[in-house]
């Protein structure tokens, strides 16, 4: 098994089992280069078999009351985070798309607090506001590209190029997930859920900016939002720091490269 960030090979890591009738046993490899890890199981599955693990999956958590995975609370800092970014300049232009939008949560906390319209996408849900057909869908259309909760969702490189070849040649890419320094070598952690098959670190983050020639980023720790930005002079790091002056705390964290804030 090679590693869809850097091709470099992987080394069997840990098992883990699942009490799923659609999921059971499940093998996670590890990046020797970068540290990425992937679920060797997932990655073979076919479409059928996948699709099946998520619907059993996302039937019993998406719509649950109780709201699991603090999802309603991420959403609205999110919105707030990129509404913050647009009043200050960080995010350009109002053609935005948020790709695996879901029921398009953020899009509608955009709208209706804030004003602002975000396209959504979605391969496996129907969103309620603002949906866009796969014909509209075009190379370097969008200013910015958001996807929330994806990225540890996909099985192979071509998912994650797709992804980026929609924002602008001067547009941001903004993208949440999880990313740690390592992954923990540890079946009970806490982010090994049936439907995760990627688990990214800073490193393999580092890399995929490398490969789409983004120079600089600003992260959030409340929205878990890292927005990726190709225009490193200066710009970007004078507003993080003008909102963050604003607002009295390290509300941004700004780095040239990937803020590798999870250590």
């Amino acid at each position: 098994m090679h590693c869809l960030i850097c091709n470099s090979p992987m080394s069997y890591f840990f098992s883990k089992h699942f009490d799923m009738k659609e999921l059971g046993k499940v093998d996670y490899f590890r990046c020797d280069h970068c540290g990425f890890c992937a679920s060797q199981t997932h990655f073979d599955m076919s479409d059928e078999q996948w699709s099946a693990v998520n619907n059993a999956f996302h039937s019993v958590t998406h719509y649950a009351e109780d709201n699991p995975y603090n999802r309603n609370q991420r959403y609205f800092n999110q919105a707030q985070m990129l509404h913050l970014l647009k009043r200050f300049d960080c995010v350009t232009g109002d053609q935005w798309l948020d790709w695996g939008s879901g029921v398009g949560a953020v899009s509608s906390l955009l709208q209706n607090i804030y004003g602002l319209r975000l396209d959504t996408y979605d391969k496996y849900f129907t969103p309620s506001i603002n949906e866009i057909s796969p014909g509209r869908l075009l190379p370097r259309t969008f200013d910015l590209v958001l996807n929330t909760a994806v990225f540890e969702h996909v099985r192979d490189r071509a998912t994650l190029d797709e992804i980026e070849e929609y924002v602008k040649a001067d547009g941001c890419l903004a993208v949440h997930t999880l990313v740690p320094e390592t992954v923990p070598k540890n079946p009970e952690w806490m982010y090994l859920l049936p439907v995760h098959t990627a688990f990214h670190t800073n490193r393999s983050m580092q890399i995929l900016m490398d490969d789409w020639s983004y120079t600089c980023s600003v992260y959030n720790e409340y929205s878990k939002l890292w927005v990726m930005f190709k225009d490193d002079t200066g710009g970007i790091e004078r507003a993080a720091n003008r909102i963050n002056a604003l607002l009295g705390w390290q509300y941004l964290k700004y780095k040239a490269g990937f803020v590798d804030y999870w250590k």
